[in-house]
């Protein structure tokens, strides 16, 4: 590595960002190290830790993190109100967002997905939210489904000109689900910049994703 990589290392620069070519436009897939791939999953151009911000909105969150009928709900058999996340709590949340239709993702996944990334953009976001994962046991059907239209009415991709809206959603493990937008808008290079955005309540999570740093192989790849 050069010195001037190294010195953007220091300054937080991502390693495939400093050190000129990326493995993943040197390398053929069946020659990344697990090492790589892991590093393409988690920390690469199409798959970046998300900005989660407390922001009193539409909806709200109870006690066990569904949708519910506003920020004051009481718990049943309780006549205490559960109290909203505060802006602290909102900061301890972990998200990961990742563009799982990118044929580099789907390369380092070694393809397992089933989906047709040809009809749709496809994006994961896992980690610790409170909006995100299957229906619990302590939530009921309709808090569940609630939550899900809340998710399609606020999850979108923002661009140039209008925006992309979620058009179904699936859950991958406990802890994460798929967003998917129809690819009738296409997203070109010259839109510089999306944001994929989602909102349940009060917490909003926010990726920005640089499209000039999303080429492999010299062809943006979403």
């Amino acid at each position: 590595m050069t010195r001037r990589g190294a010195i953007l290392i220091g300054f937080g620069v991502p390693i495939w960002a400093a050190s000129g070519k990326p493995f993943w436009d040197e390398k053929d897939p069946q020659d990344w190290t697990d090492q790589e791939r892991e590093q393409l999953l988690t920390k690469s151009p199409w798959a970046r830790p998300a900005t989660v911000n407390y922001d009193l909105g539409p909806g709200g969150l109870n006690g066990r993190g569904a949708a519910g009928g506003g920020m004051n709900r009481r718990s049943r058999g309780s006549s205490v109100a559960t109290p909203p996340p505060t802006a602290a709590s909102s900061e301890q949340y972990q998200a990961l967002v990742r563009w799982e239709s990118a044929l580099p993702i789907r390369e380092a996944n070694r393809n397992r997905s089933k989906d047709d990334p040809a009809a749709n953009y496809i994006l994961s976001v896992s980690g610790d939210l409170p909006m995100i994962g299957r229906r619990s046991n302590e939530e009921s059907e309709s808090e569940f489904q609630q939550r899900l239209e809340m998710l399609k009415q606020y999850t979108k991709l923002g661009k140039k000109g209008d925006p992309i809206y979620l058009s179904r959603i699936a859950y991958a493990g406990t802890t994460g689900a798929l967003f998917y937008f129809e690819r009738n808008d296409l997203i070109r290079l010259d839109d510089h910049q999306v944001t994929f955005v989602t909102k349940l309540g009060p917490v909003e999570v926010r990726a920005k994703f640089p499209l000039k740093e999303m080429l492999y192989h010299g062809k943006l790849e979403l």
